[in-house]
Order: structure tokens, then sequence, then C-alpha cells
């Protein structure tokens, strides 16, 4: 419960109450999906025009910067940018890599590569943890190696159907 609604309510709510708290909550949440169906409706021929705009700049608009486009109009001036994001095939690397020491070329691979090594925890690291007797200290470290994030809570009002 909130904090607000848990002020409110001096006693822990009667039936009575949590029936009225649910009227009022799917009402409320009924009101939302309506103006969500509605955003959606309203965002679909804006996003189809946006796709047939960048088309057009990407296809009759003028250079302006290295990954990007403008097209001029009297009053305004529609820019597109088209961007790439490069990442690493770990598992190409690794092939390059091993080809690079079979071919012998040790002295290009240690120019090219660093190598890096990674611990990550395996599913039962606590049951073994808790198995052994370790240091204070070094519990405290093991304790720091998972972080938990709290989620947001979520919530389902349901009808109860009587039987």
């Amino acid at each position: 419960m909130t904090a607000t609604l848990a002020a409110r309510l001096d006693t822990p709510p009667t039936a009575v109450d949590i029936d009225r708290l649910a009227v009022q909550f799917l009402e409320l949440e009924q009101k939302a999906d309506e103006a969500y169906k509605i955003a959606t409706e309203l965002d679909e021929p804006h996003e189809k025009m946006k796709e047939e705009l960048i088309c057009l700049v990407e296809e009759f608009g003028s250079a302006k910067a290295e990954k990007s486009k403008l097209l001029h109009g009297l009053h305004y001036e529609m820019m597109a940018t088209f961007g790439s994001i490069t990442s690493l095939d770990a598992a190409a690397v690794e092939r390059f890599a091993q080809a690079l020491r079979i071919a012998k070329q040790t002295k290009l691979l240690s120019r090219i590569f660093e190598q890096t090594i990674r611990y990550t925890l395996r599913p039962d690291a606590g049951t073994i943890i808790r198995a052994v007797a370790l240091p204070k200290a070094q519990l405290a470290l093991f304790a720091q190696c998972q972080v938990s994030k709290t989620r947001t809570p979520i919530l389902k009002v349901r009808r109860i159907v009587s039987e």
C-alpha cells in the first residue's frame, strides 16, 4: 500500500473497502487503457510519415555531416541522421586470434589484442561458499558479488467470479 493510502486507513481495510478500492482502480485502469489505445492509433500515421520523410531526406537531401542529410523547405528543414553501432563478435575475434597464433604472427597478435580474464559466478556458488569455512572478509567480498535491485511492484486487480 502506498504511504498516502495507508495513512488514510488507520485500520486494515474491510472487504467493502477492498471492493470499493478495486472498482476505483479498475475504472482508472479502463480510462488509461482507452487513452493508450487512442494514443497508439494517433501515433501509427505519425510513425508511418516519419519513415516516409526519412526516406525522402535520404534520397533527396544534401550532405550535412558525415552521417546526416538535410532537406530544405521555405520555412522548415528536415535533417535525418543515419547512425550505426559497431560491436565485437567475441567468437569471430577468438577465431581471428587463433588464426594469427597458428600463423605464428604473435607480434601482430600482441599489438592488436589485449587479453582480459573475466570471472563469473556459477549458479551453485552460494551453496559451495556456505559449505566451506572462509574468513569474514572473504565472505563479505562474496556477498558483494551479487547485487539485488528492487523491481517495480506488479498489481493485478481481478473480479472474483462466484460459482
